[in-house]
C-alpha cells in the first residue's frame, strides 16, 4: 500500500470544494493506493509525452494527476494536481 503525498495546490483546491467531493476523490485515492499497475483500474490513463510516468485519475468532473514514486521512506502516490477536467491539462 502506497503513502499518500498531495502538492500543497491539491491540498488547497481540495479544502475548497464542498464535503462531499472531497471525500469521493479521498477515497478514489485511497483505493488506487493498494493497486501494483495503476493502468489496470478503469478510471486511470496513463500520460504521454514529457508526462510519462504520470496518470491521470477520473473522479466525476475532477481530475487527480499522479505519479507513483519509490522512496527511501517506501512506496508513495504523488498527488500534484486536482481540479475541474478542463483545467487538469
Amino acid at each position: 500500500m502506497r503513502r499518500i503525498v498531495l502538492h500543497r495546490r491539491a491540498v488547497k483546491y481540495l479544502r475548497g470544494m464542498p464535503r462531499d467531493r472531497q471525500a469521493q476523490i479521498v477515497q478514489a485515492l485511497e483505493e488506487i493506493t493498494v493497486l501494483q499497475n495503476l493502468g489496470d483500474h478503469p478510471n486511470i490513463k496513463a500520460l504521454s509525452g514529457e508526462f510519462a510516468g504520470w496518470f491521470r485519475l477520473r473522479t466525476g468532473v475532477y481530475r487527480s494527476i499522479v505519479q507513483p514514486r519509490r522512496e527511501d521512506a517506501g512506496d508513495i502516490l504523488y498527488v500534484d494536481y486536482i481540479g475541474p477536467r478542463g483545467d487538469a491539462y
